[in-house]
């Protein structure tokens, strides 16, 4: 049978060669004597062989682990190659006893040898009290107390390891040193053998030297050696194992690598020599074993044996299928019941017991955390194996395994107290911290968190330390058991429990890491407290006991923030930097989650919350500078692009606050003076440090104050304060300079609109005595607008210069209307000013309009800026046409200047009229139908005044022309008197022509066309009628009643001028005598109409249906 077994095997100290080269002793060499030869040497393997196999070390696998913490949670099993050995053995020696450690990280289970009679039967010793009381009060009962107690050991066994030594010794081949010689060839021969002589002493050496440096490491060494000679990656049946071992290896050119047995040939070899041997080269690797074979100490010969070989020799015969159960079936049983991390577990079987037991005596002992040795290695080591998977993954891996490492730190906390353990409790709880808020602050990744969904287990701790499982407190397996095919299959095994992975909100994970940042300020304080103390007095390095140097000596505790941070708690001697550095990084931590929780502030619209944490995020920063300064360090870029985004998102902020009211303002008091514990923790250590929040430097960026111009203009001084920094920090910040610089540009925007708005308020309002004050609003509008401008142009931000620019030839347009002349109430003629400034309009109109006028993705620019163009040029079109400058300008320049602005309001409003979808459609249509009317009204105007007959004749037509567009544009149901003034002006145009003309049938020709025009009235004289009986009274309100009274006024009389004329001109006709009777009829019906009456509408409506009818009727019989 085969095994699967395969091994990586690697020095742990870089000097030394894995293997010794082997020299097989002749026969009848006798191991009792010394050899002279090489007497250095052998004193030298003698003190290696004595003192470096410390295999009952109750802290082996720590000290290991630490120095291969990449295994950690990789491999299943740490730990001496002596412990595997034994535990293997089990099943073949029913008097063997078994006394370990184990204790849980993660996948990895870690196993040390604890001797009882050592630690917990000699009176003299004070530890392990907690311990003692259990196992005197439960195992002594059933066992008998002298199976504890060591056995002195033998001449016999002292003599066969002084033997083993010397055996070693001699087969370690040496080059062959030649006296001094003339002969130069022999002279660099000599030379030659010398130095390699030298060379492997050296290596031997260092080998003793490096437990030498084990011995004599102490608490500030920086990492602790491993007590092993050689590091063994050893997966056996799928399990993967982390072994230390110390196994001489051997070899020569026939066989490159084999370990040596000596064998005493009157004595059998048995099966537990067989087992040892065989899994000494499984774990290491080596294909063969040399047995020298000795009686009394004199070599008879050597037996080479293949490992694969051993579980069938003769003698040593031993099924190696129950070693594999046996391994596979004692992991899967600790891996089932040592569950918890943190806690310290008994595995023990005593003499002639057929079972193991598994105590978990954290839960059984009566003990605290600080009273048990392994709490500090276990703690560190947990630590450790959380910074190791924060030093080594991704963003997308750490956000994965934030629960592992979040799970691994909670319980490294909960297991250290930090008034014993300061320095470890501080760096984990600012690790923690670190898991929630990275150092790495990325804008855009940080305020468009796709983790910003519920999750209400995500930031959950509930997984007590203390929770307890009584079914696992103790729990034993029958050896049998052990033995037999796959009972239970490791890998089938659950893990340990973990919390979830950290999601959610930004404000909770902010929150969560200020708390553990208060958390190492305390331990930090404490620290500090005690190092005062420890200086003084000069005591406190000596009064620790062995135990706790012991276990000092595994604990290196560096930390360095992942991805290119720079944040260091621990010095090169393993103590926490000074004070003042500590504090900066902590409190730098403090600031980015604040940031954070401004951001998550700002988007719910707690703008007092915002304010808040800005002035404690913006505290800690001062804070953090002046420690760094005090220390004599320059501030780091980290700490600037810091400042930078918590400067930007105050600009966020203060903006939004101006969009506010100042009674809402006044509600978000209460919110800017709330603070929580940990914000009073905060606060006092940067008021320790001297940051005053009222006089600080950044005092104004938190003002909460409902005065909309100190807001913008705070907003505006943020985001240049952040433009600055970023400036500086080179091209690789040139998106977030370019964000930045929009946004200032933005809120320059706004803070124009904001003047702007003034401006336009005083130009309703206008009081002379305020003028000068109006004009200082006019400037800072404007140079708002032109450094927003400039902004923009710097990113190139097409669109937003040329919403900027309709801005400033709004500005312009208020800036005429300023100009426009009144004197005592009277608005006067159009003034050269108002022109200038309406020229300065369309400027900057025209300049937006060319930078957009070809983007196909900014059509909706374009169509905003053609409507505002199109709004001036008819508001200047009017102020001329209703207060022409006929004091400068000729009666026709006016006309040609309003026909032309008219004329180009009509064509920058076509953009509009062809997009039916657009949401200014109707009032598109609304302006146009008025411009043409104006236009209509205009040409109506000069007509009246023209004598040349062929321009009367081209006014009149285009005067129609614009009449009958403006009615095809106005609705006569939703602007019936619009619709019914444009009828009545082209009923007043056929007047007047009926007035011009001088012979009879002209007369009638326009006295009838006329009519007809007013005939086609009635649609809106019935809508009138509608308003007037509808229930809803915004239908008929006062303005509607006058206008619509006046307007049906006229009609009427326009209605009867135009009969009485038909009746005068058929009167004197003889042959139209019954024609002339019809229309003296209808003349008669609109005298009766009474103008006066509630029904006036209603009576007309039913004048013009019957005159109507009459008018057909005569058509008829004509």
């Amino acid at each position: 049978m085969t095994e699967s077994s395969s091994s990586l095997v690697s020095m742990n100290s870089p000097s030394t060669f894995p293997f010794f080269k082997c020299t097989f002793l002749d026969k009848d060499t006798d191991l009792n004597e010394v050899p002279i030869w090489n007497s250095n040497i052998a004193t030298l393997l003698s003190y290696w062989l004595q003192q470096s196999a410390k295999h009952d070390d109750i802290f082996g696998s720590f000290r290991w682990a630490n120095t291969n913490t990449d295994s950690l949670g990789d491999v299943d099993l740490i730990t001496d190659a002596e412990h595997i050995k034994k535990l293997l053995k089990v099943s073949f020696n029913k008097h063997s006893q078994i006394s370990m450690m184990v204790h849980r990280l993660g996948r990895t289970i870690l196993i040390d040898e604890f001797d009882v009679h050592s630690h917990l039967l000699r009176l003299e010793k004070n530890e392990w009290t907690w311990f003692r009381d259990f196992f005197l009060g439960t195992i002594l009962r059933n066992i008998s107390a002298k199976h504890f107690y060591k056995k002195n050991k033998t001449r016999d066994e002292l003599i066969k390891k002084d033997r083993l030594v010397k055996f070693l010794c001699q087969s370690v081949e040496l080059p062959q040193i030649i006296p001094e010689s003339s002969d130069s060839n022999e002279c660099q021969t000599s030379s030659t053998n010398e130095a390699a002589a030298a060379t492997l002493l050296q290596q031997i050496k260092n080998l003793v030297n490096a437990n030498n440096d084990f011995e004599n490491d102490d608490a500030h060494s920086k990492s602790s050696p491993s007590p092993f000679q050689r590091t063994v990656n050893w997966t056996f049946e799928n399990m993967k194992m982390l072994i230390g071992s110390d196994l001489p290896i051997f070899g020569d050119e026939q066989h490159p690598a084999v370990s040596l047995r000596l064998r005493d040939m009157n004595k059998p070899i048995n099966v537990l020599t067989g087992i040892d041997c065989w899994l000494d080269n499984l774990m290491c690797n080596v294909p063969e074993l040399a047995m020298c074979y000795h009686v009394d100490g004199i070599v008879q010969s050597y037996e080479i044996v293949k490992t694969e070989e051993l579980p069938y020799r003769e003698g040593c015969e031993f099924p190696a299928n129950v070693i594999r159960n046996l391994a596979t079936n004692l992991l899967s049983f600790l891996k089932a019941n040592a569950t918890k991390e943190g806690h310290t577990y008994w595995l023990f079987k005593g003499p002639d017991d057929d079972i193991v037991k598994l105590y978990d005596l954290t839960s059984l002992c009566d003990t605290s955390r600080d009273d048990n040795p392994y709490t500090l290695p276990v703690a560190t080591l947990l630590y450790k194996m959380a910074l190791n998977m924060l030093s080594k993954s991704d963003h997308e891996t750490r956000s994965k395994e934030s629960g592992t490492i979040r799970t691994l730190l909670k319980h490294c906390l909960d297991m250290l107290n930090p008034e014993k353990f300061p320095e470890y409790h501080c760096a984990a709880a600012y690790m923690m911290s670190d898991l929630y808020i990275d150092d790495n602050v990325s804008e855009q990744s940080w305020t468009s968190d796709g983790s910003d969904i519920p999750d209400p287990d995500s930031l959950d701790d509930d997984l007590p330390f203390a929770e307890e499982n009584d079914s696992h407190l103790y729990t034993c397996v029958n050896i049998k058991q052990l033995a037999q095919p796959q009972q239970n299959r490791f890998r089938k095994t659950p893990d340990v429990e973990r919390l979830a992975p950290i999601h959610g909100n930004l404000d909770k994970r902010a929150t969560e890491a200020l708390k553990y940042l208060v958390e190492a300020l305390r331990s930090n304080a404490i620290h500090r407290r005690v190092q005062a103390t420890s200086e003084q007095t000069n005591e406190q390095e000596t009064s620790s006991t062995s135990t706790d140097e012991k276990s000092k000596v595994i604990v290196p505790l560096p930390y360095q923030a992942t991805r290119n941070s720079s944040k260091i708690l621990i010095d090169n001697k393993n103590h926490l930097t000074n004070d003042n550095r500590l504090k900066a990084i902590i409190l730098h931590k403090a600031a980015a989650a604040y940031f954070c929780l401004v951001d998550r502030s700002e988007k719910e619209k707690h703008y007092g919350s915002c304010l808040r944490y800005l002035r404690l995020g913006l505290n800690c920063y001062s804070a953090e500078l002046k420690l760094q300064s005090m220390d004599h360090n320059n501030s780091s870029t980290e700490c600037k692009k810091l400042l930078s985004y918590i400067m930007s998102i105050a600009g966020d902020c203060r903006l939004m606050i101006a969009h506010i009211t100042a009674e809402e303002v006044e509600k978000y008091r209460e919110q800017y003076n709330e603070m929580s514990e940990v914000d009073v923790e905060i606060q006092k250590v940067t008021d320790e440090v001297g940051v005053d929040a009222n006089s600080s430097e950044f005092s104004w960026v938190s003002e909460l104050t409902p005065v909309i111009d100190r807001n913008l203009f705070a907003s505006v001084h943020a985001y240049e304060y952040a433009i600055n920094i970023v400036r500086n920090l080179g091209d690789h910040e040139k998106k977030r300079l370019n964000l930045l610089t929009k946004r200032f540009g933005n809120v320059r925007n706004e803070m124009g609109v904001y003047w702007m708005n003034k401006c336009a308020q005083a130009v309703k309002n206008l009081d002379q005595e305020a003028a000068k004050e109006t004009k200082d609003q006019f400037r800072k509008c404007f140079e708002s607008f032109d450094a927003g401008i400039q902004a923009f142009e710097k990113i190139n931000d097409v669109s937003n210069i040329a919403l900027t620019y309709s801005n400033l030839g709004r500005l312009m347009r208020y800036y005429a209307q300023f100009y426009a002349p009144v004197v005592n109430g009277v608005r006067q003629e159009f003034s050269q000013q108002e022109r200038q400034s309406y020229q300065k309009a369309f400027d900057y109109y025209l300049k937006g309009l060319k930078l957009v006028e070809n983007r196909a993705d900014l059509h909706e620019v374009y169509r905003t800026l053609s409507w505002e163009l199109s709004n001036t040029y008819f508001t200047m079109a009017t102020a001329l046409q209703d207060f022409a400058p006929l004091m400068t300008m000729s009666q026709d320049d006016i006309e040609k200047e309003i026909i032309d602005c008219m004329t180009r309001a009509l064509k920058y409003i076509e953009v509009e009229l062809a997009t039916p979808s657009s949401d200014r459609y109707a009032l598109a249509k609304y302006r146009a139908a008025t411009i043409h009317h104006r236009l209509a009204s205009l040409l109506h105007h000069t007509f009246r005044t023209q004598n040349n007959a062929a321009r009367r004749k081209r006014l009149r037509a285009l005067a129609s022309l614009h009449y009958q567009k403006a009615l095809e544009l106005f609705s006569a149901r939703d602007n019936p008197l619009e619709y019914l003034r444009l009828l009545i002006e082209e009923v007043a145009l056929a007047d007047f022509e009926l007035q011009s003309a001088t012979d009879s049938q002209s007369r009638l020709k326009h006295s009838q066309q006329g009519l007809r025009a007013a005939f086609q009235c009635q649609e809106c004289v019935g809508i009138i009628e509608q308003h007037r009986t509808s229930s809803d009274p915004d239908d008929y309100n006062e303005t509607f009643v006058q206008e619509s009274q006046r307007l049906l006024s006229i009609l009427n009389g326009r209605i009867q001028t135009f009969l009485k004329e038909i009746v005068k001109i058929y009167k004197t006709l003889n042959n139209k005598k019954s024609i002339y009777e019809e229309y003296k009829e209808m003349y008669g019906i609109s005298l009766r109409i009474q103008e006066t009456t509630m029904t006036f509408s209603k009576d007309l409506y039913d004048a013009i249906e019957r005159l109507k009818k009459l008018q057909e009727k005569n058509i008829t019989d004509q």
